[in-house]
């Protein structure tokens, strides 16, 4: 899950340290089909461009013990041909109208999108159902794409120190939830899946009732569920398995990982599961959560910066983050980075005595109201992209928040007060209910790696 937060696979790059509000869109126009495929059109006529989003609700957390990583691999899998499509033909289709596509995974959703001009989503869609419906899976190409994505865990995860921590530390912060598992699977189990397990795994998910159709752009409403009529709506209605939930216990108390790999320097992150937003049963405490967070690490003068890097000198870097957009749970994040001369005791020292102090103190009034302020801007030049509205749309949707509401988040952010904020850090945000991850670089092979890479250097100029 904290590695959700670093990052989406497949290219989306890093994601904000915390979650911004959402400005109010235009009206969302809705459709359901018999089948279960759901329609949701936002109409923007300001230019002939249209964003193509086709959601599933299925991520890392539908998958079971040993078959980790099975939604990104399924991810993968879509562009490699269809009934009617060969494989990579659809991105060049899409490359020669003048768009372009690209998919993501995370532990909540799968989703696929197209920006494209506004006249040719008629023919994304019925491409979309097609290898939605008529996938073409076969043995050679999981057998070619699993050593891609082995190498792809290679490089993100188990060659970068800070990735392999944060990775060990989602690991041992949650019990039962399946937030503890790395998207992208574990590297043994990768090792294992067969073929078999990505065609059962497309057969239980990538059903009708899972998929979420959003469309943002220059479209008319009724023209495009005409289009989803005729393509997905189409598709076969089958049962669907209720999606596992479970309710992860509350911490009994702290919990420490240390990982000594080869890394330059230590860092320490702390994480602590915390609800995310359940509309109108807990707006307030979702949205103070928010505004805290975006006080600690939100902008220049964020808290966390100010306090622990300027003033302390504890940490050469340090940030936090909230996702109040997700199935129930979060673990909320805090790290340093721990430079030369620092320690991992005293910042962890300062870090906690920090906290203690927002938990009895009401925020700075001037930094309070730059929170709120900043996360209202975000919301509004978010506005500006196709992209980010589309994705909104479709996480709220998938998550069961419902992406009708996302108006009211950014009421909910304002209508946030000091008290709120000094209330939900001293309730949630405690070193009872953390579990620490310290990075403690073994500098040992860290020297011995760089001798060879002289010597490599040396060899290779004689």
């Amino acid at each position: 899950m904290l590695l959700k937060k670093m990052m989406f696979l497949c290219g989306l790059g890093v994601v904000a340290s915390f979650a911004t509000a959402t400005a109010a869109p235009a009206n969302l126009q809705r459709a359901s089909f018999k089948n279960g495929v759901e329609l949701i059109v936002e109409e923007d006529h300001s230019a002939p461009v249209a964003m193509v989003q086709i959601w599933l609700k299925v991520g890392g957390r539908d998958e079971v013990p040993g078959k980790t990583g099975l939604a990104h691999v399924f991810e993968h899998m879509m562009f490699k041909g269809s009934a009617q499509l060969k494989a990579g033909e659809y991105s060049k289709i899409i490359s020669a109208m003048g768009g372009n596509d690209n998919a993501f995974t995370s532990t909540d959703y799968t989703a696929y999108f197209e920006t494209v001009p506004a006249k040719e989503v008629a023919k994304v869609l019925a491409m979309e159902a097609e290898r939605f419906g008529h996938l073409r899976l076969n043995a050679k190409d999981f057998d070619s794409e699993i050593k891609v994505i082995m190498e792809e865990r290679r490089m993100r995860t188990e060659d970068d120190a800070n990735s392999r921590m944060f990775e060990e530390l989602s690991a041992a912060s949650l019990r039962l939830h399946p937030y503890r598992n790395p998207v992208i699977g574990w590297m043994q189990d990768l090792k294992t899946l067969t073929i078999d397990d990505v065609k059962d795994f497309y057969k239980q998910h990538y059903v009708a009732g899972n998929v979420t159709v959003v469309v943002v752009g220059d479209v008319h409403f009724k023209d495009v569920e005409k289009v989803v009529q005729r393509t997905f709506g189409r598709m076969e209605a089958k049962k669907i398995r209720p999606r596992f939930n479970p309710t992860e216990p509350e911490p009994l108390g702290k919990k420490r990982v240390e990982v000594k790999i080869p890394a330059q320097l230590p860092l320490v992150a702390f994480t602590i599961p915390v609800p995310s937003w359940r509309p109108h049963q807990n707006d307030k405490e979702a949205a103070a959560l928010a505004v805290a967070t975006s006080i600690m690490a939100g902008g220049n003068s964020a808290v966390l910066n100010q306090v622990l890097v300027n003033e302390k000198r504890s940490a050469v870097s340090a940030a936090a983050g909230y996702d109040p957009f997700t199935m129930g749970l979060d673990l909320w994040y805090a790290y340093g980075a721990i430079g030369v001369g620092q320690s991992v005791p005293h910042f962890e020292k300062e870090f906690w005595s920090l906290m203690a102090e927002m938990g009895k103190t009401l925020p700075d009034q001037r930094k309070f109201e730059a929170a709120k302020r900043r996360m209202i801007a975000n919301a509004v030049f978010e506005q500006d992209s196709l992209y980010l509205r589309a994705k909104q749309i479709g996480t709220l949707e998938t998550v069961g928040i419902g992406a009708d509401e996302q108006t009211r988040w950014l009421t909910l952010i304002r209508q946030v007060t000091p008290e709120q904020v000094r209330d939900v850090v001293k309730r949630w945000i405690t070193p009872d209910r953390a579990t620490t991850g310290v990075l403690l670089p073994k500098q040992d092979e860290v020297l011995a790696q760089k001798q060879m890479q002289k010597s490599d250097k040396r060899e290779a100029t004689q």
